[in-house]
């Protein structure tokens, strides 16, 4: 089991504790070690039993149900509080925003038991009848509730990539030969992916690989598209076809509905079975190959027959990282831990931006501590020099609009991302009035995070974009693509109207740890998906189009 995996069983336990009313010391102890376990930087796997008591935090009891986990993928007490307690409920925990305090009133006072008969509930207003729901509290359950449904059942772009990618490296283990490839939503680079498809090429038997042993075959529409299901009850669509025709069934299966139609229309009268490669397909119709990540709907159909399709940017083309953080505010790894790592990874440069002091809960830096920072960037940039270190802070854009420290403090810094963190229900008039203001301080540089959003979690706040677009590009403030697999922000869809003013987009990992710096490449996939080149990208240019002039 990875740490992430260990780490959430401890969060479920805890919730089912509290949920039961079980001891608040016990809950509180497994809550922490939820919060440790999901920062460690090492595998538990990996560790001995000595190092696991180690952890700050994990005590003989922890450890042995880590042991537990690691061992047969299952911890008996967390199995036990779910014998206890009705899968719907359980199922009412992942909403997000809806705590152990409030199901357990739903459950036990109303005899809720499925998330399908709160919503019921929510819309006949029974909740309000119980001590702690007023109306306003119902209201935004309903709306969760709905957000909740949309979203079940979908995964986010990096989970499905390690299960895609798992899938793929076991059927070219078990077949020798054949040809394997993640098709449909994952290939197009889509945020979040629905349905996990993987075309197999091969002229022989597939039984091989699906024994029941790690994919089981759940359901067999026909020979040539089956479901399996892994060991962690993950489903997976398997495509096969014929070797020699793999490349007309890659194209096949890889467009969406809307794409394949206006191809087809495009092109008419001419035949693309039977092709081994996918660029026999474009060659045949006398365009220039549209990557996968293009293939939504029609528009770069027509660009593609006259050649004219952008130079879609490529992860080596990003030169510096930025929006990082470090343990001076809530980052896994110190500052030159931070810098050395990106360094070595071959990056010209890199900017800090620690939360500021409205962040309390991320200990957020105070004046004097965001002084003390810099003095050390100062020192490292003369060690690791010719690498380069950017003085920069996440500024909170605070309630009414202004950034988060005095003009004093700003202008000593070399770029500031001005994100917002808290307040995320206001209105679409007052929430872009917010972020205007912010757009229009003369210290923003980039503005992160634009929405707020967390995919399959949480509904961006309400922007109107024609108003915030307009005013990043009158004040040359660029626009963050957080590439955060869980928040991907902005939305692809809006990258090529930022790029038709002028703005540019940051492609930033919000890196909490050095492993973050990694989802870079969520960050480009999304990019390329939004049609950018690498000449509208602020960090696929040298350290100096980062500071704020």
């Amino acid at each position: 089991m990875t740490n992430k995996q260990i780490a959430n069983a401890f969060d479920e336990l805890a919730n089912l504790m509290e949920l039961h009313e079980e001891d608040d010391f016990r809950v509180k102890s497994y809550r922490n070690a939820y919060l440790t376990l999901r920062k460690l930087d090492r595998p538990l796997a990996d560790m001995t039993d000595p190092e696991i008591k180690g952890i700050k935090g994990v005590g003989p009891a922890i450890a042995g149900k880590i042991r537990e986990l690691i061992g047969g993928g299952k911890m008996s007490t967390l199995e036990k509080y779910r014998g206890e307690t009705p899968p719907g409920v359980v199922e009412m925990l992942e909403v997000n925003g809806f705590g152990p305090k409030k199901v357990r009133v739903v459950w036990k006072e109303m005899g809720v038991e499925t998330v399908g008969e709160l919503w019921y509930a929510c819309n006949e207003n029974r909740l309000i009848e119980f001590k702690g729901f007023g109306l306003k509290t119902q209201e935004d359950l309903r709306q969760k509730l709905e957000y909740f449904f949309r979203s079940r059942d979908k995964l986010h772009l990096d989970v499905a990539e390690e299960v895609a990618d798992f899938v793929c490296v076991w059927i070219s283990g078990k077949i020798p030969g054949a040809f394997v490839a993640p098709v449909g939503e994952l290939r197009r680079r889509c945020s979040v992916v629905e349905h996990i498809e993987i075309l197999v090429g091969y002229n022989g038997e597939l039984s091989s690989a699906f024994d029941g042993t790690v994919l089981t075959v759940e359901k067999a529409e026909t020979t040539l598209r089956f479901e399996v299901r892994l060991q962690n009850n993950t489903l997976v669509t398997i495509h096969r076809c014929m070797a020699e025709e793999f490349g007309s069934k890659l194209f096949q299966h890889t467009g969406s509905a809307a794409f394949l139609d206006a191809f087809v229309a495009a092109t008419p009268g001419l035949s693309f079975k039977n092709l081994r490669s996918e660029y026999e397909v474009f060659e045949r119709a006398n365009m220039a190959f549209v990557a996968p990540e293009l293939r939504e709907d029609g528009r770069h159909l027509e660009p593609a027959k006259l050649r004219q399709l952008p130079q879609l940017i490529e992860e080596q083309d990003i030169k510096g990282v930025l929006h990082v953080h470090t343990t001076w505010s809530d980052g896994l790894h110190s500052l030159r831990e931070m810098c050395e790592y990106t360094r070595s990874m071959g990056y010209d440069y890199i900017g800090i931006t620690d939360h500021s002091q409205a962040a309390f809960y991320a200990n957020g830096l105070k004046p004097d501590r965001l002084l003390a920072q810099m003095a050390e960037i100062d020192q490292l940039n003369a060690e690791l020099a010719p690498f380069r270190i950017l003085k920069g802070i996440e500024s909170d854009i605070l309630n009414d609009g202004s950034l988060d420290y005095p003009s004093e403090i700003l202008e000593q810094l070399d770029f500031v991302i001005a994100s917002v963190h808290t307040n995320l229900k206001m209105s679409k008039e007052k929430a872009t009035e917010r972020v205007l203001r912010a757009v229009e301080n003369p210290y923003t540089t980039i503005l992160g995070h634009p929405t707020g959003r967390l995919l399959l979690s949480r509904e961006g706040y309400p922007l109107d974009w024609d108003v915030i677009l307009d005013a990043c590009a009158k004040h040359k403030v660029a626009v963050e693509l957080n590439a955060n697999p869980y928040r991907l922000d902005i939305d692809w869809t809006l990258i090529q109207e930022a790029v038709r003013r002028g703005i540019s987009i940051s492609i930033n990992p919000d890196a909490h740890s050095k492993d973050g710096i990694h989802d870079l490449r969520y960050g480009v996939f999304t990019a390329r998906k939004g049609g950018l080149t690498a000449a509208d990208c602020l960090n696929a240019r040298g350290v100096e189009a980062v500071r704020k002039s």
